[in-house]
């Protein structure tokens, strides 16, 4: 069935999808300008989670300065050392600002990196770690047609800005939110989560486009085909890209070239789906992945099969806080869990308790 061929409703259809993640980012939610106040009184310990993955609120950690005010969280990795890094939109830019933020493993010590305001102009989105020959590094994907690579104290090695290289292309709107290198890899790959639906592929050397571009708008898996993209992950053990394909409320994992491998349905009325019907990244560790998802709950997961060992209700219960519609998750070391809640932007450390009798 050709362009010219559809009738009006699969057209209506189509459109639907390029507009879900082409207008608004989130447009079933509203956007609220109330600063959060994790400092609201606390009658008793926020528990949440079941058996051996029950998790407790700890409202005193990520504790930002006060010169960082967020409009909208995004995006967190943690290094070897167990540090814990964060990005996010800033209300406004000055001289000042900065939208990289290093803690200490414990969630203390809050560390503004960077040596300019350069990573805050744009959407500051999408924020992965890779460890390569000759160091660590920052991918920093940004709404703004941008992807930046950074060092861990947030000095830019190179930045790729796409704009004139591909407005008025298939490729337009080009709007990234994830970057995530492969093991061993001398090329990102890149989710054009909020605009067109590709995942592209960069060198990192420099930042180039290799070529290689997979997905575009639409619900297929043969070939693989995406509704917004939101997060890009690695199966370091399948070796396989893990793609959130946020509007199509499923995970899919892809080889590298894009083909097709398998679906984690994760739709309402599927057996996934009280882990959160929205996902929006995906974050393995060990035998478990913790996937955040933008409809309020947060899955820890079994890395094998997918399957659900536990939900932190992290929408329902610091809603009256602020904290949402998660976005971003990590595990820490010990299986700690750091939370990203997208709008108002609030960071929520879960720290993992005994299992249960």
């Amino acid at each position: 069935l050709t362009e010219t061929e559809m009738i009006p409703s699969q057209l209506l259809l189509l459109v639907g999808l390029v507009l879900q993640c082409t207008a608004h980012p989130h447009p079933e939610y509203e956007v609220s300008d109330t600063v959060p106040d994790r400092h609201l009184l606390l009658s008793e310990p926020i528990i949440s989670g079941n058996g051996s993955w029950r998790y407790q609120y700890m409202p005193e950690l990520l504790q930002l300065p006060e010169s960082v005010h967020v409009k909208n969280a995004h995006g967190v990795t943690k290094d070897r050392d167990g540090n814990i890094y964060f990005t996010y939109e800033p209300v406004n830019i000055t001289e000042d600002t900065r939208v990289l933020v290093r803690f200490a493993p414990d969630g203390t010590s809050a560390q503004l990196l960077g040596k300019d305001n350069s990573l805050a102009f744009g959407t500051p989105h999408g924020l992965r770690i890779s460890y390569e020959k000759d160091g660590p590094y920052l991918y920093h994907a940004n709404n703004d047609a941008t992807v930046h690579k950074t060092t861990l104290e947030g000095d830019i090695v190179w930045t790729n800005n796409a704009t004139d290289a591909w407005k008025g292309t298939k490729f337009w709107p080009f709007k990234p939110t994830d970057a995530v290198v492969p093991d061993g890899s001398d090329r990102v790959y890149v989710g054009d989560g909020y605009g067109s639906s590709f995942i592209h592929e960069l060198n990192i050397t420099d930042g180039s486009y290799s070529g290689l571009t997979f997905g575009g708008h639409g619900n297929d898996t043969l070939p693989q085909q995406f509704n917004c993209p939101h997060g890009v992950g690695w199966d370091d053990v399948n070796e396989q890209l893990v793609v959130s394909d946020r509007g199509n409320n499923r995970l899919q994992y892809v080889e590298e070239d894009g083909a097709h491998v398998k679906t984690v349905p994760m739709a309402t009325g599927t057996e996934r789906a009280a882990a959160g019907t929205q996902p929006c990244n995906v974050h393995l560790e060990g035998d478990v992945a913790v996937v955040p998802g933008l409809d309020g709950p947060v899955g820890i997961m079994d890395r094998q099969n997918m399957t659900v060992l536990s939900v932190l209700e992290v929408g329902q219960l610091l809603g009256p806080m602020g904290c949402v519609h998660p976005h971003d998750a990590i595990f820490l070391d010990n299986h700690d869990v750091i939370v990203c809640c997208w709008n108002p932007g609030f960071l929520s450390y879960w720290k993992r308790l005994p299992a249960s009798e």
